[in-house]
C-alpha cells in the first residue's frame, strides 16, 4: 500500500556505518557478545587515530608520522597507545630505529586504508555532484614539462576551469616531490624516478627521447642552416664539451651508464641543473647539452637550436605520476593531467631515423638503466584512473 513502511526505499548508509563495516570486517555475527564488544571498540576509534596509525605504518617512524600529520611525536605516541589499548592488540614493534608492524598491525592497516579510501571517494562524489569544477590544485612538475607544454595547454585549461586555482611547482631533481605528496603539500607530481614509499601510488605518464642540443652557428665548421635531425652515436658524446645536470639527476645517471663523458680528447663537462641555464650557454657558445626532446621542441622546429637524437643505443627518459595511496584525485587535477599528457604527446618530436650500423643493421640496444626504468609503453589518457 502506498505510503506504508514496507514500500519505502531504505535510507542510504551513513558514512559512519561504512567505517564500521570496514573496521568490523571479519568479526562475529551481530548479536553475539564478541560482536557487541567489537561494535563498542569501533565506536571508540576516531579518524584521527586511524590517520596517525596509517602514517606511522607507512613512514616506519613515529616522529616522521607526527610531522606528516602535523602533530607532536608524544601526541601521536599517545594516540597509538590508546588505539592498542582499545583493540587489545599490539600494532607495532618499537625499536631505536623506528617501528615495524605486527601481524595484527598489518591486518588493521588493510582495513584502515579501505576506510580512508571510502571517505575520500565519498567526498569526491559529493563534489562531482555539484555540477561545477572548483577548488585548488597543487602539482609538481619537472622543468622540461614546464617548458614543453604549459604555454600550449594552460591558457585553455584556465578558460574551461574558471573556478579552479592552479599552483604549479618546479622540481629539478624531484627529490622533494614524493615527501610533499605524502604530506599533502601537493596533490600529485610527475617525477623521473619511481619512489619506494607505501604512501604513494605510481603510474607511467610519459616517455621522451634524449637529444643532443647544439647551436647551429657555433659547432665546429658549422654554419647556420636548415636541416633535419641527424642521429648522434652515444660513444661520440665523450668527445663533446657538454653542459649536464648533476649526478643526482636521472638523465645524468642514464648517460653515465652508457658512456664515460668528458674523457675523450677535447671532451669536458660543466654541471648546471637548470634547463634555462643550459640552453643559454648553448645559444652563446660551442658547448652542447643533452635534454628530453620536449624541452627544445620549439627551438628545434624554428631551427634556432639543433636537437639530434642519440642512438646506439637509443636513450629515453621516463616520467611517472605519483599521488597518495589513499587519495582520489580531484576532477580538476585529473583534467589538468589529462590535458598535459595529451599536449606532451602532441608536441613531442617524432623519433628520427636511426643511423645504420657498420653491418647495415639499424638495430639498437637500450641501456640497462633506461630499460629497467621504462615499462611497456602505455598510451592510456588517464593513468591515474582507479
Amino acid at each position: 500500500m502506498a505510503g506504508s513502511t514496507t514500500d519505502r526505499c531504505p535510507a542510504p548508509p551513513q558514512p559512519w556505518q561504512s567505517v564500521r563495516a570496514h573496521v568490523l570486517s571479519g568479526v562475529p555475527a551481530l548479536g553475539s557478545r564478541r560482536a557487541v564488544a567489537a561494535g563498542a571498540i569501533v565506536d571508540s576509534i576516531d579518524l584521527k587515530q586511524i590517520r596517525c596509525f596509517v602514517a606511522a605504518y607507512e613512514e616506519g617512524s613515529f616522529s616522521k608520522a607526527a610531522a606528516r600529520e602535523h602533530c607532536t611525536q608524544p601526541g601521536l605516541s599517545l594516540h597509538m597507545q590508546r588505539l592498542e589499548a582499545t583493540l587489545s592488540q599490539q600494532l607495532f614493534h618499537r625499536t631505536a630505529r623506528g617501528v615495524t608492524p605486527t601481524v595484527a598491525g598489518r591486518q588493521f592497516y588493510a582495513s584502515c586504508t579501505e576506510v580512508l579510501d571510502s571517505i575520500k571517494s565519498a567526498k569526491q562524489r559529493m563534489m562531482d555532484l555539484s555540477g561545477s569544477i572548483a577548488g585548488s590544485i597543487r602539482i609538481g612538475l619537472p622543468p622540461a614539462l614546464f617548458k614543453g607544454a604549459l604555454s600550449w595547454m594552460l591558457p585553455g585549461y584556465m578558460q574551461t576551469h574558471p573556478y579552479v586555482n592552479v599552483a604549479l611547482f618546479e622540481g629539478i631533481v624531484g627529490g622533494s616531490f614524493p615527501q610533499r605528496v605524502v604530506t599533502g603539500d601537493i596533490e600529485a607530481a610527475v617525477v623521473t624516478t619511481i619512489p619506494s614509499h607505501l604512501g604513494l601510488k605510481t603510474s607511467h605518464f610519459f616517455s621522451d627521447q634524449l637529444v643532443l642540443v647544439t647551436n647551429p652557428g657555433r659547432g665546429p665548421g658549422q654554419k647556420r642552416k636548415q636541416r633535419s635531425p641527424v642521429p648522434v652515436l652515444a660513444r661520440d658524446l665523450a668527445k663533446r664539451k657538454l653542459v649536464l645536470p648533476s649526478k643526482q639527476h636521472t638523465l645524468r645517471q642514464i648517460m653515465d651508464g652508457v658512456v664515460r663523458l668528458g674523457e675523450g680528447g677535447s671532451g669536458r663537462i660543466v654541471e648546471i641543473d637548470g634547463v634555462l641555464g643550459k640552453l643559454d650557454l648553448v645559444r652563446h657558445t660551442d658547448w652542447a647539452t643533452i635534454l628530453p626532446s620536449i624541452a627544445v621542441a620549439d627551438e628545434a622546429r624554428q631551427q634556432t637550436l639543433y636537437a639530434d637524437p642519440i642512438c646506439e643505443p637509443d636513450l629515453w627518459l621516463e616520467y611517472f605520476l605519483i599521488y597518495p595511496t589513499h587519495a582520489v584525485l580531484s576532477t580538476a587535477c585529473r583534467d589538468f593531467l589529462r590535458q598535459l599528457k595529451e599536449t606532451l604527446e602532441h608536441n613531442r618530436p617524432a623519433p628520427a631515423p636511426r643511423t645504420a650500423a657498420p653491418d647495415g643493421s639499424a638495430e639498437t640496444v637500450a641501456p640497462k638503466r633506461a630499460a629497467a626504468a621504462r615499462p611497456q609503453r602505455r598510451r592510456t589518457t588517464d593513468p591515474h584512473h582507479r
